[in-house]
C-alpha cells in the first residue's frame, strides 16, 4: 500500500512541475504575432465580392410569410363589442344565432379564451362605431362591452353608410 502511495505521490508531483508551462497557452512575445497594419489605403483596387444564395432560403422565406396573412385577411388595430360569454359553446352559438338573426349587417365571431367561450361582433375602425353599436344591442345583451380587438379590413366593394 505504501508502494502505491508513494508512486501516487510521484506522479501528482511530476504533474504540478509542469503546471506552469506555457507551451501550450498564447504565444507572449510581440515576434509571434502577424503585423497589423493599422492605415487605411483608399489608392488600392475595390474588391469583389460574390454572394450566392441557396434556393432553400427562398422556399423557407415563403414558408414562414404564409402566416402574415390569415384566412380572413389582413387584420388591423380596431373594435368589436364583446356581447355574451359563457362556458358551454353550444349556449354561445345560440346566443351568436340570436344576434345574427336580428343583425345579419354585422359579422359575429366565437372564440375561446379559457375559461370561456366568447361572442364578438362587428368590425369597427372607431371606439365611437362600437359604442353605437352596443347602445342598439344593450337591451338584448345587457352585459355588452366596447373591446379592442384585430379587425378585418372593410369591404371597399360595400356601399359606405352615413352615420
Amino acid at each position: 500500500m505504501k508502494f502505491f502511495t508513494l508512486i501516487f505521490t510521484v506522479f501528482c508531483l511530476g504533474n504540478l512541475l509542469f503546471a506552469q508551462d506555457q507551451s501550450l497557452g498564447f504565444p507572449t512575445g510581440t515576434d509571434t504575432l502577424p503585423k497589423v497594419q493599422n492605415t487605411l489605403n483608399f489608392a488600392s483596387k475595390p474588391g469583389k465580392l460574390s454572394v450566392y444564395k441557396d434556393e432553400r432560403i427562398t422556399k423557407i422565406e415563403d414558408f414562414v410569410r404564409t402566416g402574415e396573412g390569415s384566412i380572413e385577411g389582413v387584420k388591423i388595430d380596431g373594435y368589436r363589442v364583446l356581447i355574451f360569454f359563457d362556458m358551454s359553446k353550444t349556449v354561445v352559438e345560440q346566443q351568436k344565432a340570436y344576434f345574427l338573426s336580428m343583425y345579419n349587417q354585422h359579422k359575429a365571431y366565437v372564440d375561446y379564451m379559457a375559461p370561456n367561450y366568447r361572442v364578438r361582433v362587428g368590425n369597427f375602425r372607431t371606439e365611437l362605431e362600437a359604442e353605437k353599436l352596443k347602445q342598439e344591442i344593450l337591451p338584448l345583451f345587457p352585459t355588452a362591452i366596447v373591446v379592442s380587438d384585430k379587425i378585418q379590413l372593410p369591404d371597399l366593394n360595400a356601399p359606405a353608410t352615413n352615420p
